[in-house]
């Protein structure tokens, strides 16, 4: 028996005689393909949750050499900033744990006593910048140098100013060094220097104040220089200077020593200091017996010197007065260089 052989129409055909499109049909199809995939396989691993205190154990286990040495440096360092900052073992109990070297004239009880308020304090906390300027700025004490010396002392090393000469204040004389600082003379000792008239600053209630000491301290190198140039090669004449007037920068005048005794007032000017002292020793000889009575010579000008003879007829050059050239006043002797001879 031959079977009915039924015809269905076609999807697509139906779907073009219905005008209806096919694309959203297959996309649900492979929505629902995608929703099936989903349950039936995973994409990703799944991750395995480990606990963590098991993590830590094997992370010592594995660096507890590091982690032990660690633990060993930070117990010494507690242990050592315990000793240093708060241990007996560090503290100034006394002046008698203050060692002081090279202190001649400057007061050693002045300088333990910068330290008074460190006493009972432990001596990694005492600002040794400060105590060394505190100390530096008492009188004698040019350098200072404060070391903490093991386990518990302080050291203070010194070095002293040095004298050049006396600086007349009134009616008392001072010790003065050679950046202008004065110096209170002390009860021992012996000092045969020049003594300089026309410091600045000398009689004021502060004297050592750094307007006075710059000032003083132009004063100070002119009269070293003089210095110099008097005791060049050996020749140590600045020995025959007794007295200095450093008032006026443009004319210096010094008393020297004269051949039979007394002294004669030279002013000097302000340069050249060798070569005018040498015309005067060519020629202090001859102006002696000439005039046996002089007060001074003018010899700030160069190859040229003016005497003042002390008669009376006319008055001496005033020290420090002198400005420039002029002629020889009357009752004065002139005196020229001696020619050199080849």
């Amino acid at each position: 028996m031959k079977g009915r052989r039924e015809r269905y129409p076609d999807a697509e055909a139906e779907a073009v005689e219905r005008d209806t499109p096919l694309e959203p049909a297959l996309e649900e199809a492979d929505e629902e393909a995608g929703r099936d995939s989903a349950y039936r396989r995973r994409r990703q691993p799944v991750r395995v949750r480990r606990h963590r205190t098991a993590d830590w154990l094997r992370a010592a286990r594995r660096h507890w050499r590091p982690l032990l040495a660690g633990a060993a440096v930070l117990a010494l360092g507690a242990g050592a900033e315990a000793l240093l900052f708060h241990s007996g073992w560090f503290v100034l109990r006394g002046s008698d744990q203050i060692a002081i070297a090279g202190a001649q004239q400057a007061d050693a009880a002045g300088i333990q006593a910068v330290f008074s308020s460190d006493l009972g304090r432990n001596i990694f906390f005492i600002p040794l910048e400060e105590r060394r300027q505190a100390i530096e700025a008492l009188p004698w004490v040019r350098q200072a140098t404060v070391l903490r010396v093991w386990p518990a002392r302080i050291e203070v090393r010194i070095v002293e100013r040095v004298p050049v000469a006396f600086a007349r204040a009134g009616e008392r004389l001072r010790l003065v060094d050679d950046d202008g600082v004065l110096l209170d003379r002390p009860p021992q000792g012996h000092y045969d220097f020049p003594v300089l008239d026309g410091l600045a600053g000398v009689n004021a209630a502060q004297p050592n104040a750094p307007r006075w000491r710059s000032q003083r301290l132009a004063q100070m190198r002119q009269f070293a220089a003089l210095r110099a140039d008097l005791d060049r090669n050996g020749q140590h004449h600045s020995h025959d200077v007794s007295e200095v007037d450093l008032s006026n920068p443009g004319d210096l005048g010094a008393r020297v020593a004269v051949p039979g005794g007394g002294t004669v007032l030279i002013h000097f000017g302000d340069r050249s200091f060798a070569a005018r002292y040498a015309l005067f020793l060519s020629q202090i000889g001859g102006w002696l017996q000439k005039y046996p009575s002089m007060v001074s010579v003018d010899l700030h000008y160069d190859g040229e010197a003016i005497v003042d003879p002390g008669s009376g007829a006319a008055p001496a050059v005033p020290i420090g007065k002198a400005a420039g050239k002029k002629p020889a006043p009357a009752g004065k002797a002139t005196a020229k260089r001696p020619a050199r001879r080849g």
